[in-house]
């Protein structure tokens, strides 16, 4: 649940004592469609009440484009302001800060423009009552719609220009750099996100012998191998959810399947990887095959950390009982 500050001598600030900004924050839950649930009533609160805020921000960018506040966007809005400034370091957010407030400032001058729009007419209208010359009056306003008309669609532009530029940087934070599958952030994000069901699995992958093809034949060969293995790993267990969770270790999402399914479809991908014939750019010489360890275990409705400690232990399991193979 979000935080709100509080002041004074252990005393609630003076907008939680404020029951017009509940019923207000009800409201908001109830035209976004949202269950007034005590995570999305915090979101509501912090929306209405700390307009500089990230999370605020970046409600704000979801409303602007028209769409609706849905329940997965809300959920990770939510994480995100919880752990704005730990995951991510500075340079991240103040990126992110820095787009957002453009946007502010785009939107900002695209209501002035319209409200100026409004007053001329206003007063050409008055100034028609008051028998002013018809043909040039409506000529100034043929110009003047065309010169708001025109500084709208700019910063219409403008403002989809930086949405997607948020939408990228909120993205990269959840992407590893080196492969492009989701990061260990991104895992955290779908995994509250997945729907609660009986029957969902977890896999923890390990390249056999990363660490000799590294000695052996350096760091760019190894980066190399660990892109080939992620599209590979991407590619065979499509649709399902496939992250680098560290060095040489990818875990795979499996929703709707039970281990024992889960574990024939990344034995086929385990197959797909020792089956590429793999050769050095430079010489064109084959490296030999390449291919990983795995540990399945079930998630379904446990806690995360219990599901990936059982698939970290089935995974040794598989290198002890001799690699290149999956552990169920």
């Amino acid at each position: 649940m979000l935080e709100t500050k509080n002041s004074g001598r252990g005393q609630p600030a003076a907008a939680s004592t404020d029951y017009g900004i509940g019923a207000r924050t009800l409201s908001f839950l109830h035209e976004q469609r949202l269950e007034p649930t005590p995570a999305n009533y915090s979101l509501g609160y912090i929306y209405l009440t700390e307009r500089k805020s990230l999370a605020a921000r970046a409600v704000d960018l979801i409303l602007i484009g028209g769409e609706r506040l849905d329940q997965k966007r809300a959920h990770q809005i939510t994480a995100d302001h919880v752990r704005a400034g730990s995951a991510d370091g500075p340079d991240q957010q103040s990126a992110i800060r820095h787009q957002t407030l453009q946007l502010s400032e785009i939107a900002a001058g695209a209501t002035a423009i319209t409200g100026k729009f409004n007053r001329d007419l206003s007063s050409g209208l008055t100034a028609l009552d008051e028998g002013a010359d018809i043909t040039a009056i409506v000529r100034s306003m043929v110009e003047r719609s065309r010169e708001s008309e025109a500084a709208l669609a700019s910063a219409s532009r403008q403002i989809e220009t930086l949405r997607r530029e948020v939408e990228t940087a909120k993205g990269d934070a959840a992407r590893d750099a080196l492969t492009g599958l989701h990061n260990r952030r991104g895992v955290e994000v779908e995994v509250r996100a997945l729907p609660a069901r009986a029957d969902s699995s977890l896999v923890i992958c390990d390249i056999d012998h990363f660490k000799s093809i590294n000695d052996r034949y350096g760091h760019v060969v190894g980066d190399r191998v660990l892109k080939l293995v992620a599209s590979s790993l991407a590619k065979s267990c499509h649709p399902h959810l496939v992250a680098r969770w560290g060095g040489e270790e990818f875990i795979i999402l499996l929703n709707g399947l039970s281990p024992k399914d889960a574990a024939m479809i990344v034995d086929k991908a385990r197959l797909d990887l020792s089956e590429r014939d793999v050769r050095l750019r430079a010489t064109d010489k084959p490296m030999g095959a390449i291919t990983f360890s795995a540990g399945v275990a079930a998630l379904n409705a446990r806690p995360f950390d219990d599901a990936v400690s059982e698939a970290d232990a089935l995974l040794y399991q598989a290198k002890a009982a001799g690699r290149n193979r999956v552990s169920v």
